[in-house]
């Protein structure tokens, strides 16, 4: 039985030594690792396999980790991973103890930095090589610039001070696959056509068309008609763009010629007194022809959403709920960054092409544009995933709330997101939404209130927040109508005059297991389903409180400033300093990557954490007698 000579790779210097042959055969074999292991664990499948060649030249072309690689973003490292010394963990990625699915410096020396957010790349890798030239430092950092993160604003930030500062040793990998998630838009991918849709080169084509057909020679011009509009495509609009903002750029090259990339890499760094943008040209899903064929659903196949439940997905609810809205008023629009399939909006656009935008990884102008829209009258709602929504705090504090705008905003993914780990969990929104002056910020239970808020928040005439959770909802009956749910007017979905749980949104759920479990200690748990968090129902709290003496608020969110905050904010306004009040929540620490169950399970957020904390936090007693019992 032969061996791979995958196993045979420690670290990148075993790279070296290879033959173009055995590095083709490298390269086959990661490819089939990465399918093997990524069809059945779930993760980034197409992006990976686009990048194998390129990962191989690079470590050939230098010497990592004196060397600095930096990935943008860092969801395309699987080759990466499998050459420097990780081969025999892979196939645990993603799960708990397991490698993370992106960069992680502790896991090795060979990764930079841990980044899940598109357009940072460029930023640190200029930061790295300034601090290697002050400090001098003799090694060369190299950018790896795709999967869409030119479409990010950021990036252009960072182009603009690249030049200003010119490092000596930095190189710009432009990983060139025209994606991101969902297909690349923006300037960028755009320019082409505006210029050779332009009159004048269009006369200049039809000109030289015309003489074609009048000299014996035409069918020869018109072939170098049609190299010169392929040249202009390939060869002269990136090399003008490139070289006028500042760069000297080499390319375009074959992203799969691992001989092509290295020589192209070799020559970058011969010093010109500019830096170098080198142009690879790959395919994303490159060699595994299902991702080939469709990029875009093999980004992340077999991502953990509890599919099999029958529910449909909080995303698809949300979005068809706005289709509905869309069908009777003109006014109400959707827009993401570059997330239309994850959130559900792509089957809307295919429905209102003109009244669903994509802007790209550019979260700050998604909600800025929005903005402008809904000062003009428009509708519209803007779903990005929480850990994205992040990066336009300030456009939600200038541009929307201080404006009253009815603007409404969709977060994702918000709360525990499973085997995306630490740079994706949505555990801060609660916190950096609650404290916008004019906002309205809630958490539907279930579907059916998810529809029923997408309404509210198109009737309210201001800010207006909705998270939703990630993957399948619970599966109950959904009301045929709309209709608007009063603000600030939680619901109370079991009596009990023991103790209280305010469960927000999905918690919810965990919290009547919860109160299912402490029949058996003799303990009458009631539950609220609080919708609001801002403006909070103080009035259904009040009475829970008086009643009980015991409140127990669940969230997934961090604890400081988020629902269980403005509880015990609440009551302390209400003079009930005395109600005993116990918060659950997410650490004040980033949270690793694993399944959703386990996480929860390990923060106590599932039915029997939360039923646990509470026996130990007011009743330690009844779980004595219980043990005692047994």
């Amino acid at each position: 039985m032969s061996s791979r000579l995958l196993d045979s790779i420690e670290s990148p210097s075993d790279l070296k030594g290879l033959s173009q042959a055995e590095l083709a055969q490298v390269a086959e074999e990661i490819r089939d690792t990465i399918v093997s292991v990524i069809t059945e664990r779930g993760g980034h499948l197409a992006s990976n396999l686009g990048v194998v060649e390129l990962t191989l030249a690079i470590h050939r072309a230098f010497d990592s980790p004196t060397d600095r690689i930096v990935w943008d973003t860092t969801n395309q490292m699987y080759s990466h991973k499998l050459v420097t010394g990780r081969r025999d963990e892979f196939k645990d990625i993603r799960l708990a103890g397991g490698l993370s699915g992106f960069g992680e410096p502790a896991e090795s020396p060979h990764d930079t930095l841990c980044a899940g957010h598109a357009g940072t790349g460029l930023s640190v890798a200029l930061g790295i090589a300034q601090s290697a030239a002050i400090r001098g430092v003799d090694s060369w950092t190299i950018a790896v610039v795709g999967d869409g993160a030119m479409t990010s604003g950021s990036s252009f930030e960072a182009v603009n001070n690249i030049v200003h500062f010119n490092p000596e040793k930095l190189i710009v990998v432009l990983n060139d696959n025209g994606m991101s998630i969902s297909e690349n838009i923006g300037f960028l991918t755009n320019w082409r056509k505006r210029v050779i849709t332009h009159p004048e080169y269009q006369a200049m084509i039809a000109r030289m068309r015309a003489l074609s057909r009048r000299v014996p020679t035409g069918d020869v011009i018109y072939r170098l008609v049609k190299r010169f509009n392929d040249s202009l495509d390939t060869f002269i609009l990136p090399t003008v763009f490139w070289n006028e903002m500042g760069f000297q750029y080499l390319g375009p090259v074959d992203g799969h010629d691992i001989r092509q990339l290295e020589q192209t890499l070799e020559q970058a760094r011969l010093t010109t007194g500019q830096v170098p943008l080198v142009h690879v040209v790959t395919h994303k899903g490159h060699g595994y022809e299902p991702a080939e064929e469709d990029p875009i659903k093999f980004h992340q196949p077999s991502s953990p959403l509890g599919a099999g439940s029958g529910a449909p997905t909080y995303s698809k609810v949300f979005a068809d709920t706005v289709s509905r809205l869309m069908a009777e008023d003109e006014t109400v629009i959707g827009v993401s960054a570059a997330m239309l399939e994850g959130t559900g909006l792509e089957e809307v656009r295919q429905r209102y092409p003109q009244r669903v935008f994509d802007v790209g990884i550019a979260e700050q102008h998604a909600v800025s544009m929005a903005a402008g829209m809904a000062s003009t009258g428009m509708k519209p709602f803007v779903s990005i995933y929480s850990t994205f929504l992040q990066r336009a705090f300030d456009q939600l504090v200038h541009d929307v709330c201080l404006q009253n705008l009815p603007v409404t905003v969709i977060a994702d993914r918000a709360g525990i997101v499973g085997e995306d780990g630490k740079t994706h969990h949505g555990f801060l929104d609660l916190s950096y939404m609650r404290c916008l002056p004019n906002a309205v910020v809630a958490a539907p239970m279930d579907e059916n209130d998810l529809q029923h808020l997408v309404y509210t928040a198109y009737k309210h005439p201001g800010p207006f927040a909705i998270r939703i959770a990630r993957g399948t909802a619970t599966g109950c009956t959904m009301d045929e109508e709309l209709r608007e749910l009063p603000l600030g007017r939680g619901r109370v979905i079991r009596e009990g005059s023991d103790v209280v749980i305010f469960g927000l949104g999905k918690a919810a759920t965990a919290a009547l297991e919860a109160s299912d479990l402490l029949v058996s200690y003799g303990i009458a748990c009631g539950v609220v389903n609080p919708v609001f968090v801002k403006p909070l129902d103080v009035s259904l709290l009040v009475d829970s409180a008086r009643a009980s003496g015991r409140i127990v608020t669940v969230e997934e969110n961090v604890l400081a400033g988020g629902f269980g905050s403005a509880v015990l904010e609440a009551l302390s306004a209400a003079g009930l300093d005395d109600v005993a009040v116990h918060r659950i929540g997410m650490p004040d620490s980033f949270v690793e990557h694993g399944t959703a169950g386990d996480q929860r399970h390990e923060l106590q957020l599932d039915a029997e954490g939360i039923a646990a904390q509470i026996l130990e936090t007011f009743f330690p007693d009844r779980t004595a007698v219980s043990a005692a019992s047994d």
